[in-house]
């Protein structure tokens, strides 16, 4: 398959955002029938559907959804590094689990950056730990018991302190654990009700990340076990209680992971040092 032009692509990338092409041509200064027009060629080029065409708009098929995730990601890497050109500043790409960036890093960005005003940091947001190769993926922090990980340096960055929290109102209706009479238990894809409490008559509400399981709690639809680090600010403005601490054993954190051999004025290490302070 031949390789795609760059135009194309941020044209995709803006219909993609907007599920518009008049809002799309809008944002890139083109006319409505160029924008479909590429679309249309791009589509052809791919052999595949990329949008569904709606009366109001547009939605991506499976196929668009694919390439619009891949897409956003290499446009925002490009833009980072157009941004830095002629700057002396460096871009740390960081990979994290999605609930750990949207509870807890996202915020403390501006800290870090305040603090390196050389360095920037570029977040993506998954699941697996991919291969460390510089300027592609810098470091990486996963949860869990302590990861094997062949040609890199593991940090054990703070100990993860699991909590059952809920609405103040939920809580007064379902009473302590483990019973939680009536209550919906709300479960991310760690499982933690299944290993708590096993072999009960339960009802279990599922998710597969733990930022939604925190966020139904929060609308008050269940009791949630998530880390208390993600659930600091909710608890501290009354949103939810905690109900119950689990106790874990000790065997689940969370861990920082980097390229071995690294010099002591390295960027990668400055963040390690920053975020091991910010966590403790």
């Amino acid at each position: 398959m031949p390789r795609l032009r760059l135009s194309p692509i941020r044209t995709f990338d803006a219909v993609a955002r907007h599920g518009n092409f008049r809002l799309a041509a809008e944002e890139l200064n083109l006319t409505h029938g160029a924008v479909a027009q590429q679309i249309r060629a791009l589509e052809d080029q791919l052999g595949l559907p990329l949008f569904e065409r709606l009366p109001r708009g547009v939605t991506l098929t499976g196929s668009g959804a694919h390439l619009a995730k891949a897409s956003r990601t290499a446009l925002d890497l490009i833009d980072q590094a157009v941004d830095a050109l002629g700057t002396d500043q460096k871009t740390l790409q960081i990979s994290v689990p999605p609930s750990f960036a949207a509870r807890w890093l996202v915020a403390a960005v501006p800290e870090f950056e305040a603090a390196h005003p050389d360095l920037r940091l570029a977040i993506c947001a998954d699941e697996k730990v991919q291969p460390l190769r510089r300027g592609i993926v810098d470091a990486a922090i996963r949860m869990g018991p302590c990861p094997k990980v062949q040609g890199g340096e593991v940090t054990r960055l703070k100990t993860v302190e699991l909590v059952a929290v809920a609405t103040p109102d939920y809580a007064e209706r379902v009473g302590s654990a483990p019973e939680f009479k009536g209550a919906v238990l709300l479960q991310d894809a760690h499982g933690y009700w299944d290993r708590f409490l096993p072999g009960r008559d339960r009802d279990i509400r599922r998710y597969n990340y733990t930022v939604l399981a925190i966020d139904a709690a929060i609308e008050g639809q269940g009791v949630a076990i998530a880390p208390r680090l993600l659930v600091e600010k909710p608890l501290r403005r009354g949103d939810l209680r905690e109900i119950w601490q689990p106790q874990t054993g000790g065997d689940i954190g969370y861990y920082l992971i980097h390229a071995a051999g690294l010099q002591s004025a390295d960027p990668v290490l400055r963040f390690a040092g920053w975020i091991a302070n910010a966590l403790a």
